[in-house]
């Protein structure tokens, strides 16, 4: 796992590890519509254009949760200080961002945020506005990992969230319990970058047998028994 994967996912104060455009629902709640500009940009603008897509979204123990990506072309202004290094060199924080007061403000890169929410409270929220983000090498960074996310016991216990950030070439993973119930999610990619996800809810007490994910013709890539 690069560096710049532990920076999505990377152990916080509420992580075992790290109004949009429309995004998949895949568990039968509403999604809100998407709304269209009147008039369409020109290829410039929507290069330089910030992107952001609901990964997925639903409901679990009573509580509405979602996961969203949201890439800046450039690193924002009131992005805190960081250091440059970016892939497999960059140092992150233990709250899965890269501001960290070190050094000058990062030129010529962007920025990736995966933020997590459960009953309208944002995961690490305690780290303010840029929790879960993370600077990054243009659209095409190589961003790759997997964790569970709650809003406590870092994310040992109560309503949690399983995040991955798969490989290339994955379409579906697969969580599956103890008690033999099965759950599915689709890989959502960010329109215009390379980054993708696919997020899975579990409910207070249930317990990971196990996490697997499979190519667009159902082969598995990976089996991963040591979450729970």
């Amino acid at each position: 796992m690069s560096a710049a994967a532990g920076a999505l996912m990377a152990a916080v104060t509420t992580a075992v590890v790290l109004p949009l455009l429309a995004g998949p629902s895949q568990d039968g709640s509403p999604t809100p519509a998407a709304s269209s500009p009147s008039v369409s940009p020109g290829p410039d603008a929507s290069k330089a254009a910030e992107r952001s897509r609901v990964i997925r979204s639903g409901s679990i123990d009573g509580k509405k949760w979602s996961v969203t990506l949201t890439f800046y072309p450039e690193v924002p202004d009131d992005f805190p200080s960081s250091d440059t290094n970016v892939g497999a060199e960059g140092d992150r924080d233990a709250d899965g961002g890269s501001g960290s007061g070190r050094g000058p403000r990062p030129e010529e890169l962007s920025l990736l945020c995966q933020r997590v929410f459960i009953g309208g409270v944002q995961v690490d929220h305690q780290a303010g506005h840029w929790a879960g983000c993370s600077v990054v090498d243009g659209d095409d960074d190589f961003v790759q990992g997997a964790g569970l996310r709650s809003l406590s016991d870092k994310g040992a216990s109560g309503t949690r969230i399983f995040v991955g950030n798969p490989a290339s070439g994955t379409a579906t993973a697969r969580l599956t319990l103890d008690n033999g119930s099965v759950r599915t999610a689709r890989v959502v990619t960010l329109p215009g970058t390379s980054y993708r996800a696919f997020a899975l809810p579990i409910a207070d007490g249930e317990t990971i047998a196990s996490v697997d994910t499979f190519d667009g013709q159902g082969d598995r890539l990976t089996h991963e028994t040591y979450w729970d």
